[in-house]
């Protein structure tokens, strides 16, 4: 019998890579609250984050063998202009679903990000300060804090920036750059924003290897993972490398600088990550940035 895994958030852009990839190895069970995939088998079930009770419920109508959470308000834009709301839903819907999982005695893995960091040095391991620039690092950051502290079930996976394929109602900086170049239109890329970037395949192979991991041998000797891919990169090489492998005109990709733009929140100059832990513990070590976009490309026909 596959595992039964409920996945939350599972029409965003990482939980619809993953259901994608292994929706025949795991009985999923997947949230969406506005769009529901109609290219993915699985079970699905309209969730809105908000209200607890009902996430209590669905955990206990699922009775999963293992929960990972992926659902956030991620965008920091909108984490800024509505902190009280993406508090809500980054921190304190994340501690009930652990609270449940507890009681439940299962596993729970949950997706935390690179921007719990400064970006001040760079090359960050799972010891490092954390000290985040924003309000959506803030709030993962404050939740990774208190499931590592409350919650003896509850599992931590930093990812970096991702890119890939989306769903047909959502759209990533990679598509949309993808677009333009093929448009003949000029896009702009940091030459001084450094992140070790992977696609949502090899993110969610990261979370198949944690899930795997935990469910025959529960007794980690660790709760914080770095997850992320082998390779720093800036925005401006990896889109210069990117347009190789797509066959389109370099020249189009401007360079530019963080502080040329007026962003708010402001974005940490080098967040990458230092993966070694996770590759000694899960057995798995990420492809080349150059591999995983051939795969993309050879893959574009099915999406």
């Amino acid at each position: 019998m596959p595992k039964k895994v409920l996945l939350t958030g599972a029409s965003g852009f990482l939980g619809w890579n993953f259901s994608k990839i292994y929706q025949d190895r795991y009985d999923i069970s997947g949230t969406y609250f506005r769009h529901q995939p109609k290219d993915v088998s699985i079970r699905w079930h309209k969730l809105n984050l908000l209200e607890t009770k009902s996430v209590r419920k669905l955990v206990h109508e699922i009775a999963p063998d293992i929960i990972v959470h992926l659902a956030a308000i991620s965008k920091p834009n909108y984490c800024e202009n509505h902190p009280a709301l993406s508090h809500h839903v980054n921190v304190y819907t994340s501690l009930e679903i652990a609270k449940v999982a507890e009681n439940l005695n299962i596993p729970m893995i949950f997706s935390s990000t690179d921007l719990v960091f400064n970006g001040n040095t760079g090359g960050y391991t799972e010891d490092d300060f954390c000290y985040p620039l924003s309000q959506y690092g803030s709030q993962k950051q404050q939740a990774e804090e208190s499931l590592l502290t409350d919650f003896k079930q509850t599992f931590i996976l930093r990812f970096p920036l991702m890119f890939g394929w989306t769903p047909e109602y959502s759209h990533n900086f990679f598509t949309q750059s993808l677009s333009k170049l093929e448009e003949k239109e000029s896009v702009q890329a940091f030459t001084d924003e450094y992140r070790t970037l992977q696609s949502a395949n090899i993110a969610s192979q990261w979370i198949d290897k944690m899930i795997q991991y935990l469910l025959s041998k529960p007794d980690m000797p660790v709760r914080l993972l770095h997850a992320g891919g082998s390779e720093r990169y800036s925005r401006y090489d990896f889109m210069q490398l990117m347009s190789t492998v797509f066959e389109l005109e370099s020249s189009l990709i401007k360079a530019c600088l963080q502080h040329d733009l007026n962003l708010i929140p402001q974005r940490p100059s080098d967040v990458s990550l230092d993966i070694t832990l996770a590759e000694q513990l899960l057995g798995f070590r990420p492809p080349s940035i150059l591999h995983q976009l051939q795969q993309l490309k050879d893959s574009r026909i099915i999406y």
